[in-house]
Protein backbone atom coordinates (compact mmCIF):
# COMPACT_ATOMS: atom_id res chain seq x y z
CA UNK A 1 0.00 0.00 0.00
CA UNK A 2 1.28 3.48 -0.85
CA UNK A 3 1.71 5.83 2.09
CA UNK A 4 -1.48 7.77 1.30
CA UNK A 5 -3.65 4.63 1.15
CA UNK A 6 -2.05 3.27 4.31
CA UNK A 7 -2.64 6.56 6.15
CA UNK A 8 -6.36 6.45 5.23
CA UNK A 9 -6.64 2.82 6.38
CA UNK A 10 -5.08 3.73 9.73
CA UNK A 11 -7.04 6.96 10.16
CA UNK A 12 -3.95 9.20 10.48
CA UNK A 13 -2.11 11.71 8.32
CA UNK A 14 0.75 11.08 5.92
CA UNK A 15 2.91 13.54 7.88
CA UNK A 16 2.33 11.47 11.05
CA UNK A 17 3.54 8.34 9.24
CA UNK A 18 6.64 10.18 8.03
CA UNK A 19 7.32 11.29 11.59
CA UNK A 20 6.86 7.75 12.94
CA UNK A 21 9.40 6.60 10.37
CA UNK A 22 11.91 9.32 11.35
CA UNK A 23 11.59 8.23 15.00
CA UNK A 24 12.19 4.56 14.16
CA UNK A 25 8.70 3.69 15.38
CA UNK A 26 6.97 2.46 12.21
CA UNK A 27 8.88 2.26 8.94
CA UNK A 28 7.66 1.26 5.47
CA UNK A 29 8.44 -2.30 4.39
CA UNK A 30 9.95 -0.92 1.19
CA UNK A 31 11.13 2.46 -0.08
CA UNK A 32 11.68 2.78 -3.81
CA UNK A 33 15.11 4.36 -4.38
CA UNK A 34 14.06 5.59 -7.81
CA UNK A 35 10.80 7.40 -7.01
CA UNK A 36 11.22 7.91 -3.27
CA UNK A 37 7.78 6.31 -2.70
CA UNK A 38 7.17 4.50 0.59
CA UNK A 39 5.13 1.32 0.73
CA UNK A 40 3.44 -0.30 3.73
CA UNK A 41 1.96 -3.75 4.25
CA UNK A 42 -1.63 -4.37 5.37
CA UNK A 43 -0.26 -6.33 8.33
CA UNK A 44 1.12 -3.03 9.71
CA UNK A 45 -2.33 -1.46 10.11
CA UNK A 46 -2.96 -3.11 13.49
CA UNK A 47 0.49 -2.05 14.66
CA UNK A 48 -0.17 1.54 13.61
CA UNK A 49 -3.55 1.61 15.34
CA UNK A 50 -1.86 0.29 18.50
CA UNK A 51 0.38 3.35 18.45
CA UNK A 52 -2.76 5.48 18.35
CA UNK A 53 -4.22 3.62 21.34
CA UNK A 54 -1.08 4.23 23.36
CA UNK A 55 -1.00 7.91 22.34
CA UNK A 56 -4.59 8.28 23.55
CA UNK A 57 -3.38 7.10 26.97
CA UNK A 58 -0.84 9.95 27.03
CA UNK A 59 2.22 7.85 26.35
CA UNK A 60 4.99 9.80 24.61
CA UNK A 61 6.44 8.48 21.36
CA UNK A 62 9.67 7.52 23.12
CA UNK A 63 7.65 5.51 25.68
CA UNK A 64 5.60 3.90 22.90
CA UNK A 65 8.80 2.93 21.10
CA UNK A 66 10.09 1.25 24.26
CA UNK A 67 6.84 -0.66 24.73
CA UNK A 68 6.50 -1.87 21.15
CA UNK A 69 10.15 -2.78 20.71
CA UNK A 70 10.66 -4.41 24.09
CA UNK A 71 10.82 -8.20 24.29
CA UNK A 72 10.45 -8.05 28.08
CA UNK A 73 7.00 -8.28 29.62
CA UNK A 74 8.49 -6.97 32.88
CA UNK A 75 9.86 -3.86 31.15
CA UNK A 76 6.49 -3.14 29.54
CA UNK A 77 4.73 -3.63 32.89
CA UNK A 78 7.11 -1.17 34.56
CA UNK A 79 6.30 1.50 31.98
CA UNK A 80 2.58 1.04 32.53
CA UNK A 81 2.95 1.30 36.32
CA UNK A 82 4.93 4.51 35.94
CA UNK A 83 2.17 6.01 33.84
CA UNK A 84 -0.45 4.99 36.41
CA UNK A 85 1.50 6.87 39.07
CA UNK A 86 1.57 10.00 36.88
CA UNK A 87 -2.08 9.93 35.86
CA UNK A 88 -4.34 8.44 38.55
CA UNK A 89 -7.46 9.66 36.80
CA UNK A 90 -6.73 7.47 33.73
CA UNK A 91 -6.23 4.12 35.52
CA UNK A 92 -9.21 2.47 33.90
CA UNK A 93 -8.12 3.56 30.42
CA UNK A 94 -4.57 2.37 31.07
CA UNK A 95 -5.83 -1.05 32.15
CA UNK A 96 -7.74 -1.37 28.89
CA UNK A 97 -4.70 -0.39 26.88
CA UNK A 98 -2.37 -2.75 28.76
CA UNK A 99 -4.75 -5.64 28.15
CA UNK A 100 -4.91 -4.76 24.47
CA UNK A 101 -1.13 -4.57 24.22
CA UNK A 102 -0.67 -7.99 25.80
CA UNK A 103 -2.93 -9.48 23.15
CA UNK A 104 -1.19 -7.82 20.20
CA UNK A 105 1.14 -10.00 18.17
CA UNK A 106 3.72 -7.43 17.19
CA UNK A 107 4.83 -7.45 13.63
CA UNK A 108 8.43 -8.67 13.42
CA UNK A 109 8.67 -8.64 9.66
CA UNK A 110 6.73 -8.87 6.42
CA UNK A 111 6.10 -11.47 3.77
CA UNK A 112 7.18 -8.91 1.16
CA UNK A 113 9.90 -10.37 -1.07
CA UNK A 114 11.79 -7.85 -3.23
CA UNK A 115 11.84 -8.52 -6.96
CA UNK A 116 14.94 -10.35 -8.19
CA UNK A 117 15.18 -10.32 -11.97
CA UNK A 118 18.24 -11.27 -14.00
CA UNK A 119 19.79 -7.99 -15.16
CA UNK A 120 22.87 -9.58 -16.69
CA UNK A 121 21.76 -8.72 -20.23
CA UNK A 122 24.13 -8.26 -23.20
CA UNK A 123 24.57 -4.59 -24.01
CA UNK A 124 23.03 -3.18 -27.19
CA UNK A 125 23.65 0.49 -27.92
CA UNK A 126 20.99 3.18 -28.31
CA UNK A 127 22.91 6.35 -29.11
CA UNK A 128 19.83 8.56 -28.82
CA UNK A 129 19.41 8.00 -25.08
CA UNK A 130 23.00 8.75 -23.99
CA UNK A 131 23.18 11.88 -21.83
CA UNK A 132 21.42 13.58 -18.93
CA UNK A 133 17.68 13.24 -18.31
CA UNK A 134 15.36 15.08 -15.93
CA UNK A 135 12.64 13.23 -14.02
CA UNK A 136 9.39 15.11 -14.66
CA UNK A 137 6.35 15.77 -12.54
CA UNK A 138 3.04 14.21 -13.47
CA UNK A 139 2.16 10.68 -14.57
CA UNK A 140 2.69 9.49 -11.01
CA UNK A 141 6.26 10.78 -10.89
CA UNK A 142 7.90 12.49 -7.96
CA UNK A 143 10.52 15.13 -8.78
CA UNK A 144 11.54 15.53 -5.16
CA UNK A 145 14.32 13.17 -4.15
CA UNK A 146 16.15 14.11 -0.99
CA UNK A 147 15.03 17.69 -1.54
CA UNK A 148 16.78 17.99 -4.89
CA UNK A 149 15.63 17.95 -8.49
CA UNK A 150 16.20 14.43 -9.80
CA UNK A 151 18.46 13.75 -12.77
CA UNK A 152 19.24 10.40 -14.36
CA UNK A 153 22.26 9.71 -16.56
CA UNK A 154 22.50 7.17 -19.37
CA UNK A 155 26.24 6.54 -19.56
CA UNK A 156 28.00 5.29 -22.71
CA UNK A 157 28.25 1.53 -23.00
CA UNK A 158 25.45 1.06 -20.48
CA UNK A 159 27.92 1.62 -17.63
CA UNK A 160 26.31 1.27 -14.23
CA UNK A 161 26.38 4.09 -11.69
CA UNK A 162 24.58 4.02 -8.36
CA UNK A 163 21.49 1.79 -8.90
CA UNK A 164 21.20 2.28 -12.66
CA UNK A 165 22.45 0.79 -15.93
CA UNK A 166 20.83 0.18 -19.31
CA UNK A 167 20.76 -1.55 -22.65
CA UNK A 168 18.63 -0.72 -25.68
CA UNK A 169 14.98 -0.60 -24.63
CA UNK A 170 15.74 -1.64 -21.06
CA UNK A 171 16.40 0.40 -17.92
CA UNK A 172 18.19 -1.86 -15.41
CA UNK A 173 17.78 -1.27 -11.68
CA UNK A 174 19.81 -2.78 -8.82
CA UNK A 175 19.79 -1.32 -5.31
CA UNK A 176 21.31 -4.37 -3.65
CA UNK A 177 17.96 -5.63 -2.38
CA UNK A 178 15.91 -5.49 -5.59
CA UNK A 179 16.78 -6.00 -9.25
CA UNK A 180 14.49 -5.32 -12.19
CA UNK A 181 14.45 -5.05 -15.98
CA UNK A 182 12.23 -2.10 -16.94
CA UNK A 183 11.17 -1.34 -20.51
CA UNK A 184 11.59 2.16 -21.86
CA UNK A 185 10.32 3.93 -24.99
CA UNK A 186 11.26 7.32 -26.43
CA UNK A 187 9.21 9.96 -28.22
CA UNK A 188 10.39 13.05 -30.07
CA UNK A 189 8.31 16.15 -29.33
CA UNK A 190 8.64 19.78 -30.36
CA UNK A 191 10.59 20.63 -27.21
CA UNK A 192 12.89 17.60 -27.21
CA UNK A 193 13.19 13.87 -26.61
CA UNK A 194 11.05 12.23 -23.93
CA UNK A 195 11.33 8.80 -22.34
CA UNK A 196 8.73 6.68 -20.57
CA UNK A 197 9.95 3.91 -18.25
CA UNK A 198 7.58 1.16 -17.10
CA UNK A 199 9.12 0.84 -13.63
CA UNK A 200 8.64 -2.36 -11.67
CA UNK A 201 8.38 -1.08 -8.12
CA UNK A 202 6.54 -2.32 -5.02
CA UNK A 203 3.14 -2.34 -6.76
CA UNK A 204 4.53 -4.67 -9.42
CA UNK A 205 5.54 -7.24 -6.80
CA UNK A 206 2.07 -7.12 -5.29
CA UNK A 207 -0.18 -6.71 -8.32
CA UNK A 208 1.90 -6.83 -11.50
CA UNK A 209 1.29 -3.11 -12.12
CA UNK A 210 4.18 -0.96 -13.33
CA UNK A 211 4.71 2.73 -12.54
CA UNK A 212 5.11 5.06 -15.51
CA UNK A 213 8.11 7.36 -15.09
CA UNK A 214 8.57 10.22 -17.54
CA UNK A 215 11.96 11.77 -18.35
CA UNK A 216 13.02 14.61 -20.65
CA UNK A 217 16.51 14.67 -22.17
CA UNK A 218 18.59 17.65 -21.01
CA UNK A 219 21.67 17.04 -23.16
CA UNK A 220 23.45 14.33 -25.14
CA UNK A 221 26.84 14.65 -23.46
CA UNK A 222 28.80 11.41 -23.00
CA UNK A 223 29.29 11.65 -19.25
CA UNK A 224 31.63 9.37 -17.32
CA UNK A 225 30.83 7.85 -13.94
CA UNK A 226 33.62 9.86 -12.32
CA UNK A 227 32.37 13.09 -13.88
CA UNK A 228 28.92 12.95 -12.31
CA UNK A 229 30.07 11.83 -8.86
CA UNK A 230 29.72 14.19 -5.93
CA UNK A 231 33.12 14.79 -4.33
CA UNK A 232 34.29 16.35 -1.08
CA UNK A 233 37.52 18.12 -0.27
CA UNK A 234 39.72 15.40 1.24
CA UNK A 235 42.95 17.45 1.17
CA UNK A 236 42.54 18.51 4.78
CA UNK A 237 45.78 18.78 6.82
CA UNK A 238 46.10 16.45 9.79
CA UNK A 239 45.12 17.88 13.16
CA UNK A 240 45.10 15.67 16.24
CA UNK A 241 42.03 15.00 18.39
CA UNK A 242 42.92 13.11 21.57
CA UNK A 243 39.25 12.55 22.37
CA UNK A 244 38.80 9.99 19.56
CA UNK A 245 42.13 8.17 19.78
CA UNK A 246 41.62 4.44 20.25
CA UNK A 247 39.18 1.76 19.14
CA UNK A 248 35.43 2.21 18.66
CA UNK A 249 32.77 -0.45 18.08
CA UNK A 250 29.54 0.03 16.16
CA UNK A 251 26.38 0.57 18.20
CA UNK A 252 23.75 1.66 15.68
CA UNK A 253 22.99 2.95 12.17
CA UNK A 254 20.54 5.86 11.89
CA UNK A 255 19.18 8.33 9.32
CA UNK A 256 19.49 11.44 11.47
CA UNK A 257 21.31 12.16 14.72
CA UNK A 258 17.95 13.21 16.19
CA UNK A 259 16.73 9.62 15.67
CA UNK A 260 19.32 8.24 18.09
CA UNK A 261 18.35 6.41 21.28
CA UNK A 262 21.18 5.45 23.66
CA UNK A 263 18.99 2.79 25.28
CA UNK A 264 17.75 0.87 22.26
CA UNK A 265 19.62 0.54 18.92
CA UNK A 266 17.25 0.71 15.93
CA UNK A 267 19.49 -1.58 13.84
CA UNK A 268 18.91 -5.21 14.78
CA UNK A 269 21.07 -6.95 12.17
CA UNK A 270 24.84 -7.10 11.85
CA UNK A 271 26.12 -3.79 10.48
CA UNK A 272 28.55 -3.37 7.58
CA UNK A 273 30.85 -0.76 9.19
CA UNK A 274 31.65 -2.51 12.46
CA UNK A 275 34.89 -1.06 13.91
CA UNK A 276 37.22 1.92 13.62
CA UNK A 277 40.48 2.66 15.40
CA UNK A 278 41.98 6.15 15.37
CA UNK A 279 45.78 6.21 15.59
CA UNK A 280 47.69 9.34 16.73
CA UNK A 281 49.37 10.06 13.37
CA UNK A 282 46.25 10.34 11.19
CA UNK A 283 46.12 6.67 10.33
CA UNK A 284 42.98 4.70 11.02
CA UNK A 285 41.94 1.07 10.79
CA UNK A 286 38.36 0.19 9.86
CA UNK A 287 36.42 -3.03 9.44
CA UNK A 288 33.86 -3.06 6.62
CA UNK A 289 32.06 -6.40 6.43
CA UNK A 290 34.83 -9.00 6.46
CA UNK A 291 37.44 -6.54 5.10
CA UNK A 292 40.00 -4.68 7.23
CA UNK A 293 41.08 -1.33 5.73
CA UNK A 294 44.32 0.19 7.08
CA UNK A 295 46.11 1.64 4.05
CA UNK A 296 46.77 5.39 4.02
CA UNK A 297 45.97 5.49 0.32
CA UNK A 298 42.45 4.30 1.16
CA UNK A 299 41.55 6.12 4.34
CA UNK A 300 42.93 8.61 6.90
CA UNK A 301 41.52 10.98 9.49
CA UNK A 302 41.92 14.48 10.87
CA UNK A 303 40.09 16.35 13.60
CA UNK A 304 36.39 16.29 12.71
CA UNK A 305 36.62 14.01 9.65
CA UNK A 306 37.26 10.49 8.43
CA UNK A 307 38.69 10.91 4.92
CA UNK A 308 37.70 8.06 2.57
CA UNK A 309 39.95 8.41 -0.45
CA UNK A 310 38.41 5.62 -2.55
CA UNK A 311 35.24 7.65 -3.15
CA UNK A 312 36.60 11.11 -2.22
CA UNK A 313 34.29 11.72 0.74
CA UNK A 314 35.04 13.62 3.93
CA UNK A 315 32.80 12.00 6.55
CA UNK A 316 32.30 14.35 9.50
CA UNK A 317 32.28 12.89 12.98
CA UNK A 318 30.78 14.20 16.21
CA UNK A 319 31.16 13.14 19.84
CA UNK A 320 28.15 13.22 22.17
CA UNK A 321 27.58 12.11 25.74
CA UNK A 322 24.28 10.38 26.49
CA UNK A 323 23.41 8.78 29.85
CA UNK A 324 27.02 9.29 30.98
CA UNK A 325 28.25 7.30 27.99
CA UNK A 326 30.29 8.58 25.06
CA UNK A 327 29.03 8.04 21.51
CA UNK A 328 30.80 8.76 18.24
CA UNK A 329 28.62 9.66 15.21
CA UNK A 330 30.28 9.26 11.78
CA UNK A 331 28.63 10.28 8.50
CA UNK A 332 28.12 7.45 6.01
CA UNK A 333 28.33 8.77 2.46
CA UNK A 334 27.26 5.95 0.15
CA UNK A 335 26.06 6.02 -3.46
CA UNK A 336 22.89 7.75 -2.23
CA UNK A 337 25.10 10.73 -1.31
CA UNK A 338 27.62 10.48 -4.16
CA UNK A 339 25.16 10.09 -7.04
CA UNK A 340 21.68 10.51 -5.55
CA UNK A 341 22.08 13.93 -3.94
CA UNK A 342 20.85 12.61 -0.57
CA UNK A 343 22.18 13.63 2.81
CA UNK A 344 24.39 11.08 4.60
CA UNK A 345 23.19 8.62 7.22
CA UNK A 346 25.19 7.97 10.41
CA UNK A 347 26.99 5.08 12.02
CA UNK A 348 27.13 5.34 15.82
CA UNK A 349 30.05 3.88 17.79
CA UNK A 350 30.96 3.34 21.46
CA UNK A 351 34.08 2.28 23.28
CA UNK A 352 32.35 -0.95 24.29
CA UNK A 353 31.75 -3.81 21.88
CA UNK A 354 28.06 -4.50 21.33
CA UNK A 355 27.10 -8.10 22.16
Amino acid sequence: MKIGDFAKACGITVSALRYYDSQGLLSPVYTDNFTGYRYYDESQIEFCKTIGILKSANFSLSEIKQILQSNSADERSMLFEKKRAEFHNTLRRLDEVQTAIKEVEFMKGSDFTPLKEDIDIPFENDEDVIGKWELLAGSGNNTSFGGKKREIYFLPGGEQYWCFSWTKGKFLFNNGAMTSVNSYTTEKRDDGLYMTIELKCYDYVRSGKTEKITLRQQDKKRYSKQEIARRDNISIPFKNDDKVIGKWYVFDYIRHIEDFSPNMPSAKNKLFFSEIEFLPDGKCISVYGDKVVSNDSTQTWTKGFVLRKTNETACAYELRCENNKEFLFIEWKSGDYIWGGLEPNYYVFTREQRL
